[in-house]
This record gives structure tokens, sequence and C-alpha cells, in this order.
């Protein structure tokens, strides 16, 4: 019996050994990454420029902010890095935003274009690693090939900077499922049709990540199933604060009848200088990105509205500032700025 024993123990071991193994050395599926270089071209680049600090607002993480100014503007060089998120934002371990600069030693320097397109859109580093998709490239996966192509060639434009930022230090096992989340882009992605306004507000409103912020989820963080856009998500900020995102829908209370105008009005109040924003605790702060999209085309907006428009209304009221984690006479001082989500 006891040498059964012994002999059940060991392939127990050896079984434990091999998953161990299997898990740590897994890789996400990838394909090759391409072996093309982009020509920085004026226009590329101009459409890099609007894509990365505006529509995409990719400097909203890749780059340090003043959490003491409502909206959060940047205090930094763009694309740095070094943002990082926790436990106490919710996150099963921590995450800091990479450094986007040509920096060859802490930065995308080393990394060949198609290395940078396939991470983009792919959620594979250069090493075939799978990236943590708070980067959102499962929305970016649908951002157009020649967009892709002015994103990498905007980024390699930027000034080098020089910061390491910390490796991911991810839990099991969250650590194994990331790796489960990449997935290789089957073909080429057109253009959209921009004469097309609801065609391309959808396009818009997928890569600007309206439909990942303003869908609830469940315990899993994956969104509910027939209730895009109508809001209700959650998200810790520093010091204990809560906000929640806003109903898109054209439901009453959503979107309800504000008509286009002034739901372009909304955002382009933002477009003022960082020292005219209003002063605010980081607890009453938001995660909206309301300084880059204020940034936008107001026929972009515009284009986001229209689709809006066509979405199913859904009702939920949402209260956007429950704060349940501040004490009740900090809820009651907390003062939210004009539109805040």
């Amino acid at each position: 019996m006891k040498r059964v024993l012994k002999g059940a123990a060991l392939v127990l071991v050896l079984a434990i050994g091999a998953i161990a193994i299997f898990v740590a050395t897994f890789k996400p599926k990838q394909r090759p990454a391409s072996a093309e270089t982009i020509d920085r071209t004026p226009a590329r680049l101009e459409r890099g420029k609007y894509l990365v600090e505006s529509a995409l607002g990719c400097m909203d993480c890749h780059g340090r902010r003043d959490l003491q100014r409502f909206g959060g503007p940047l205090t930094g060089p763009a694309g740095a890095g070094g943002w990082c998120f926790g436990p106490e934002q919710g996150f099963p371990g921590t995450i800091c935003a990479s450094n986007l600069t040509p920096d060859p030693e802490t930065g995308l320097g080393a990394w060949s274009d198609g290395e940078i397109l396939r991470a983009l859109r792919e959620g594979v580093d250069r090493h075939g690693r799978g990236l943590f998709p708070m980067m959102p490239y499962t929305e970016y996966s649908v951002l157009s090939d020649e967009d892709a192509r002015a994103v990498v060639a905007y980024l390699r434009n930027l000034p080098p900077v020089k910061n390491p930022v910390p490796k991911p230090e991810i839990k099991f096992p969250v650590s194994f499922f990331v790796k489960m989340v990449p997935r290789p882009l089957e073909g080429a992605v057109p253009e959209p049709d921009r004469r097309d306004r609801v065609a391309y507000g959808k396009y818009l409103a997928r890569v600007g990540g309206c439909q990942v912020c303003h869908t609830p989820v469940d315990g899993r963080h994956q969104p509910l199933a027939g209730q895009q856009f109508s809001g209700g998500q959650e998200f810790k900020l520093p010091g204990g604060g809560v906000v929640r995102s806003g109903n898109l829908t054209p439901h009453a209370t959503g979107l309800g009848d504000r008509d286009e105008k002034a739901f372009v009005g909304m955002i382009k109040a933002f477009a003022i200088p960082a020292s005219d924003l209003p002063a605010v605790r980081p607890e009453d702060n938001t995660v909206m990105p309301w300084l880059a999209r204020a940034a936008m085309t107001e026929e972009d907006l515009g284009a986001i509205y229209a689709y809006l428009r066509t979405v199913p209304p859904i009702e939920r009221a949402v209260e956007k500032r429950p704060h349940p984690e501040l004490p009740a006479h900090a809820a009651t001082a907390a003062a939210p700025a004009p539109a805040a989500r």
C-alpha cells in the first residue's frame, strides 16, 4: 500500500510540475510581425498625432498627469509612460503604462515597425508575450491598416525619453488568462467610409473606447450582453473615490433628446488651457478623457453622436459619483466639476 501511495504521490508531483511548466511557457496565439518599414509622410504624421493625442487618447495612460486638475492634464513628456495602476484601482497586481518613445533602452527604439503594429492591434509584444488587455488592443483590432501605420509613424517621431518603467506584476491565474486574449488579425483592415457618418462614428466609438467604458460588466469584468453603451461601469480613483460611466443610449436616462450641438459642445467645453481647469481632489477627478476628446474635430464628434442615436435605447439611471468608500462628510463635501463622468 505504501508503495502505491508513493507512486500516486510521484505521479501527482509530476503532473503538477508539468502543469506549472505549461502555464509558465504557454504563449498567446500570434503570427510573425510584418517586416514593413512605415514611411513617415506629413499626412501620416498629422493623422497619427490626431489619433494618438485625441481620438485614441493614448497619452492619457502613457504620460504623467496632474490629478489635482480636473481631467488630469499631462505634466511630463508625452508617451514616456510610467503611469501605474494597482489593486487600489481594482487590478490583479500592478500594471504600468509603457514608454512609447523611441528610446532604444526603455522605449520602443529597439522594436521594429511591424512589432509595434502587432502589439497595437493583436496584443503581443516583440518577445511574443501577451499584453494586459488594459491596453485596448481588442478595440484597436478594428483600427484600419492606414490608421495603424499613422499611429506607428507618429510614435516613431516622438522625442526619445529615457524612462524605465516597471514590468507588470499580475497575480495568477489572471496572469495566465491574459495569454488567452490576443488574436492575430485574419487579413487587411480597410479604411472606414468617412462619408457614412454612422459607420464612421461607430468606428470612432470603438477605437476611442466609448463602448468598452460605457458598457456595464459582470464580476469577471466581461461586458453584459445587450447592454452596450448603457453605462454604469464603475472605476476606482486614487484616494478611494468612485465614478461610474454614463448612459450614452438615446433613452431618457441617457442622452435622451440632447441634440448634436449640445453633445459636441459638452465635450468641446474642455478645449481650454490646463491652467483654466478647475482644481479638484484626486478622488473627485474623472476617468473620462475629456481633454483628449475635446481636441477632436466637431465633424468626428458629430459622427460619434450620429452613431449613438442608432444604438438601442436602454433604461439605466446612473448615479455617477456614489463615493461608497469615502467617509460621509467627504462624500457630502465632494464637488464634481461640470459634466463629470
